[in-house]
């Protein structure tokens, strides 16, 4: 099986660039929560939010001891609550005919890169990342937070220093479940994946760009994971397309085997 990403030219060649050692592939994993729309992440609390308030109602728990109002996020941080911990994502696709709305409205040269699953994921193993496959039966995923309720419920409780957990509690995995996997189903048709890995704000880079300081992680792949590269609109982008063909050549992707349209039959 193959996964597909969208990578803008300029991120790509800034991406492989060769570093010290093996040849490599950089990427940059954003801040989940800083660049997904809000009622996205939403939309997978409010699931695991319901099935606590389920969850009290099937083991008759008065309201004044419920603790479906729980706040999931520190004060005044776009961080959960539970370890100073934060999201950070690449998407990749099952169907390499979906194109994501930022490449679409972008206005800039873009690539599209075949990735092998099995490749990608033996990596992820190694490297202590996790590449998950997006959720998007509703039922599905209410049952399932109510069953973990069983194990959990009497495991975290909020208190000011977010830290209202026990040792054995896996709540913490439950908010970044909500946030990372489960998506509405409406977005099912884009068969969405994600690379993820957690960070310590004080380990994260940060760039300022179009008005807005963003967080992120560099993510480095192996360049045998790429199966193959696509240059978009390459019709129109003959130039790029010439020049990505030698820099290929030059980072170790032979361009006849790699890039689509010299790709050798």
């Amino acid at each position: 099986m193959e996964l597909y990403t969208y990578i803008s030219l300029h991120s790509f060649v800034e991406g492989c660039m060769k570093p010290a050692g093996e040849p490599a592939f950089i990427l940059q994993a954003e801040n989940l929560l800083y660049t997904v729309a809000r009622e996205e992440y939403q939309y997978g609390l409010s699931l695991l939010r319901k099935a606590i308030g389920e969850y009290e109602v099937q083991k008759g728990i008065p309201k004044e001891e419920s603790k479906q109002a729980i706040p999931f996020f520190r004060e005044k941080r776009r961080m959960l609550i539970g370890p100073e911990m934060d999201l950070y994502k690449l998407s990749f696709y099952e169907d390499g005919t979906f194109l994501p709305g930022k490449v679409k409205d972008s206005g800039l040269p873009y690539l599209r890169l075949s990735l092998d699953y099995e490749q990608l994921a033996e990596h992820c193993l190694f490297e202590n990342m996790f590449l998950i496959r997006c959720k998007y039966d509703e039922g599905q995923v209410f049952a399932n937070f109510v069953t973990q309720m069983e194990r959990e419920y009497d495991k975290f409780f909020f208190d000011e220093e977010h830290s209202g957990f026990t040792a054995d509690s896996r709540f913490f995995s439950l908010l970044c479940n909500a946030c990372l996997e489960v998506k509405n189903p409406a977005c099912a048709p884009e068969k969405e994946w994600r690379l993820t890995v957690l960070r310590n704000p004080a380990d994260a880079g940060y760039r300022y760009e179009d008005g807005q300081l963003r967080p992120f992680v560099p993510i480095s792949l192996p360049l045998n994971v790429i199966r193959k590269v696509t240059l978009l609109d390459s019709e129109t982008e003959e130039l790029n397309f010439s020049a990505l063909a030698g820099f290929m050549q030059q980072v170790g992707l032979s361009p006849e085997r790699y890039l689509e349209g010299l790709l050798e039959q």
